[in-house]
């Protein structure tokens, strides 16, 4: 067979399917059992990249260092290749955080996230296109171009780690790490129909990374498989592997009204149908009422950003010796993301932010006492309210029959568990009946309950999970649009 060829099969447990449909777990086996050579698996996904470049997901791509033959090792990632969001730092490479002014910006060093990966055995492969700055949730970006939906051309992968989860959707990865500020690895892996995990803030190592919100910015994995999301959680935490429950039944899962309401058709039928599965599963749910945090939360989500991102920004400036903060804003080039910093730098004081910042951690603590209260192991909720937008309505977008604002509406959802530095975790649970597009839905939990989500969600998963391996997706290619 031809080295470069998508076409080679993997032998073993999915014979038959392209290389680049595995997953790590996959992949993992089939080098310790001989029956596959990294290089030659690393050569096919390169093959891949280039076969999907038009859904513009990459930044740079990296070439394959020398990868030693030691299957008999326990390193869990040797030979795995992963790609990372153009805001977390592979030494040598450009971090540009997808904005002009952070051009040639050469890191020195991987971040620390990279050097965990590097350190159990895994390379990477290339770096991802993004919303610029991270300030979006479309990754509709002028600077490197728009990233394209795997499932339709013409429809936004979601922000504003979008290049990361359309490339694992795409098959040019088995998995990537993105990062989450207010639902920026959860939203583009709900559109692209992948797995994307936020950690509690503080869980995983944030220097290399270009930051806006200290108290909220976190990196997290995106991939196809639990299992996947449990290894990379467990490397990246450098804590032991989670012991996931046996099963789904007795878990007892929070229900809130305002994740129910105003919903796309396609994710109101997805939540509604979810809930029955799990039901019958054995999974008890309760209805506890949270909007109240949820409401109070919005009105000061974005007074933290704004509170952080001036001195976020400079800080990583100052440390690469790189132009002040004024030189990259001037620059900017996405349309959208010019007039939210615009607006954003000049609507929070100092006192307003450190008031702000208080209440946070009361709704923090509110939370976490009535999820105690209700004996609650997570709360459920569409990941998204609506199914991938068409790319281009970065202003206002169609939800039930009127234009609704795109970016708070993408990320309604989400954007709690950006706030208060909560875990989440978003699942695909099948394609639209009317759009044929993929809907996800989330886990959530209190802060510092990783290990305790991620078990629950692994034995709710395989009820519920629904998974197209890249060669199944039916990706149209320009000329189809």
């Amino acid at each position: 067979m031809n080295g470069d060829s998508t076409q080679e099969l993997a032998t073993g447990p999915i014979a038959g399917d392209p290389l680049f449909d595995l997953t790590i777990v996959e992949t993992r086996s089939l080098l310790t059992a001989g029956l596959l050579d990294a290089e030659h698996y690393a050569a096919s996904l390169r093959h891949r990249t280039a076969e999907v470049a038009e859904f513009n997901t990459m930044t740079t791509t990296l070439p394959t260092p020398s990868i030693p033959d030691r299957h008999e090792q326990s390193v869990p990632l040797l030979g795995i290749p992963m790609v990372v969001k153009d805001s977390i730092d592979v030494a040598g490479t450009e971090s540009t955080a997808g904005t002009p002014g952070l051009v040639g910006n050469i890191a020195t060093e991987d971040a620390e996230i990279v050097q965990r990966l590097v350190a159990a055995g895994a390379h990477i492969s290339g770096k991802n296109v993004m919303h610029e700055l991270a300030l979006g949730a479309t990754s509709n970006n002028a600077f490197h171009g728009p990233v394209h939906n795997p499932w339709n051309f013409s429809l936004t992968a979601g922000g504003s780690s979008g290049g990361t989860a359309a490339a694992i959707a795409l098959g040019i990865a088995p998995a990537g790490i993105g990062t989450d500020t207010g639902g920026s690895v959860r939203i583009p892996a709900a559109l692209c129909g992948v797995i994307g995990f936020r950690p509690s803030v503080g869980r995983y190592p944030a220097e290399g990374i270009v930051s806006l919100s200290h108290t909220r910015d976190t990196s997290g994995p995106i991939a196809r498989s639990i299992d996947d999301i449990l290894l990379l959680d467990s490397i990246l935490a450098q804590r032991p592997a989670i012991t996931v429950r046996d099963t789904a039944g007795g878990l007892r899962i929070g229900l809130t009204p305002a994740h129910g309401e105003d919903l796309d058709p396609d994710v109101k039928t997805a939540y509604e149908r979810v809930r029955n599965t799990l039901a019958a599963a054995g999974v008890t749910f309760v209805d506890v009422n949270i909007d109240d945090i949820i409401n109070r939360t919005a009105t000061i989500a974005a007074s933290i950003v704004w509170g952080e991102a001036a001195d976020g920004l400079s800080g990583y400036l100052r440390s690469r010796g790189l132009p002040g903060i004024e030189t990259v804003v001037a620059a900017i080039s996405s349309p959208d993301v010019r007039r939210v910093v615009a607006d954003g730098l000049a609507t929070t004081t100092a006192h307003t932010y450190r008031q702000n910042l208080a209440i946070v951690g009361d709704l923090r603590r509110e939370l976490a006492n009535r999820m105690s209260s209700a004996d609650l192991d997570a709360f459920m909720f569409p990941t998204t309210p609506v199914v991938a937008p068409p790319l281009g309505q970065d202003d206002t977008i169609e939800l039930n029959g009127r234009r609704v604002p795109t970016f708070s509406t993408i990320i309604r959802h989400g954007d709690l568990g950006g706030t208060l530095g909560l875990p989440g975790i978003s699942i695909p649970v099948g394609l639209g009946t009317t759009t044929a597009l993929p809907v996800g839905i989330e886990f959530s939990s209190a802060a510092g309950t990783d290990e305790h989500l991620l078990a629950s969600v692994a034995s709710l998963a395989p009820h519920i999970i629904d998974i197209h391996r890249p060669s199944t997706i039916p990706a149209p290619s320009p000329a189809h649009n």
